[in-house]
């Protein structure tokens, strides 16, 4: 589902990565965020094929399918920052923002709490966007 018609609510894009995932990516206006991108080549494209800019990529765990398109994503947008778990910040490329429960994360004009959820990994994340009732 594209969700990208012109109201003031973002749109919350599935771009289908490997053979069985997806990487998530919000878009309002003309930016854009994405969510444990494991591959960059759908994430660019997506974002050439609409003309928008990366502000943010927000990642949930270190594990490679969701961080090894990290360091393509900042080469082609240097000021996109990378916002991940605080306690597996070592393990993740180019992380910016270190996370942990309570904090909010700003994503453009949308706002995420952040809640840990220890369990795929010790120092697993999830990102809640409350008023758009979305988790990540």
């Amino acid at each position: 589902m594209d969700n990208t018609s012109n109201s003031n609510k973002p749109a919350i894009v599935p771009l289908p990565a490997f053979n069985d995932n997806y990487i998530w990516l919000l878009r309002r206006h003309d930016q854009a965020a994405v969510v444990d991108p494991g591959d960059a080549a759908p994430v660019l494209e997506y974002l050439d094929q609409h003309g928008l800019s990366l502000c943010a990529i927000l990642v949930t765990h270190h594990h490679a399918d969701h961080v090894q398109g990290i360091p393509a994503l900042k080469a082609a947008f240097p000021k996109a920052r990378v916002v991940g778990p605080a306690s597996e910040a070592a393990k993740i490329p180019e992380i910016a923002v270190r996370v942990s429960e309570g904090d909010v994360v700003k994503v453009g004009t949308l706002s995420a709490k952040v809640i840990e959820t220890p369990g795929h990994t010790a120092g697993h994340v999830v990102f809640w966007f409350e008023d758009e009732r979305t988790l990540f």
